[in-house]
């Protein structure tokens, strides 16, 4: 006789798989395609050498670019970006330690500059990594981290202001309805040459390097506010923010970014884009994470921040098999952007 805790269990798992293939379907996405966990984070366990590090950074040029027809469509398996990773950690915590030992200011700012940078943009890298058409280039993906991020956190200042200005004081959780498409605007603004930078993936990367830069930047300021009053608080709030980090800013400017890219197709930008399912579903579902992020309900161990975080990573995976759907059409001979 099967045993009803089991059976119950089962259900539970079937309905949180249901729930999950609902969410990577959002705007008609086609949910998650070859994604396997397992796999997906398979390549970490292997041997990578010194070689492949610098040829896995040195893609998008006139000659690091590959023909359509060189594209692999296996399911990418990212593994530098947990190298990142581990050493940004590594080095957040030496500074704290080096710090505690000798208590000298002159090491505060590498605190909140390996806390607020390093995770952040060790995150952008697995972006980078699932840009399987290898087709921009790093210089690219920094430039928007560091534009991107000034001008998306100058925007989301300016609608802060204004609509204190007509609304009064909100809460927190407003941020979601203003950060969100400051976020958007400072990406179309920057990345005006779509047709170069055409893919779905594309979309992800470029909007995931716009929300690192806004993360950092965020995070950075948060870290010094803190750490005037209280060095404890600084690296508290510096390590809390460099963990959440990966499931906030910059996977939800990463969805943004491709949901557009999808709609857009490689062609220019106009307004009436945003009113596509395929865009504004996605897009709301950001706006309202970030929304329920900010808002002062709590869930026991960290629950709220890890709901939010699996939506947005199963909105933004399904993007991504939508990304290396197009890919295989396009190899295939199929028209998959705007004729000019």
């Amino acid at each position: 006789m099967p045993d009803k805790k089991d059976s119950k269990e089962k259900e539970s798992w079937k309905d949180s798989l249901n729930i999950a293939d609902e969410i990577a379907r959002l705007g008609g996405a086609e949910g998650l395609g070859d994604f396997d966990f397992k796999q997906f984070f398979g390549g970490i366990y292997k041997d990578h050498s010194q070689e492949e590090v610098e040829q896995s950074l040195i893609v998008g040029t006139s000659t690091t670019t590959p023909s359509i027809y060189e594209v692999s469509l296996e399911y990418p398996q990212p593994w530098l970006f947990f190298r990142l990773v581990t050493g940004s950690v590594i080095l957040f915590y030496s500074f704290v330690a080096v710090y505690n030992q000798f208590e000298n200011a002159n090491l505060l700012p590498g605190i909140i500059f390996t806390g607020s940078f390093a995770v952040p943009i060790s995150t952008l890298f697995l972006f980078f990594e699932l840009n399987i058409r290898r087709n921009v280039p790093i210089w690219q993906v920094m430039r928007l981290v560091l534009t991107g991020g000034l001008l998306s956190l100058f925007i989301a200042l300016v609608l802060f202001q204004n609509a204190a200005a007509f609304f009064g004081p909100q809460g927190a959780w407003i941020a979601g309805l203003l950060e969100e498409p400051a976020k958007l605007i400072a990406l179309v603004v920057l990345v005006k040459d779509n047709k170069k930078y055409p893919y779905i993936l594309n979309g992800l990367l470029l909007g995931a390097a716009v929300g690192c830069g806004f993360a950092a930047f965020e995070s950075a300021g948060y870290a010094l506010r803190f750490g005037i009053t209280d060095i404890d608080a600084l690296v508290s709030i510096t390590q809390l923010r460099g963990i959440l980090s990966p499931f906030a800013h910059i996977v939800w400017t990463a969805i943004a970014g491709a949901a557009l890219w999808r709609v857009q197709r490689g062609g220019e930008f106009y307004y009436r884009l945003l009113l596509k399912k395929e865009f504004y579903a996605p897009f709301g579902t950001v706006v309202f994470c970030h929304a329920i992020w900010n808002s002062g309900s709590s869930i026991p161990f960290m629950g709220k921040f890890v709901i939010c975080g699996l939506i947005a990573w199963t909105v933004a995976l399904s993007l991504l098999n939508l990304g290396i759907k197009q890919i295989a059409d396009e190899k295939e001979g199929k028209e998959v952007f705007k004729s000019s």
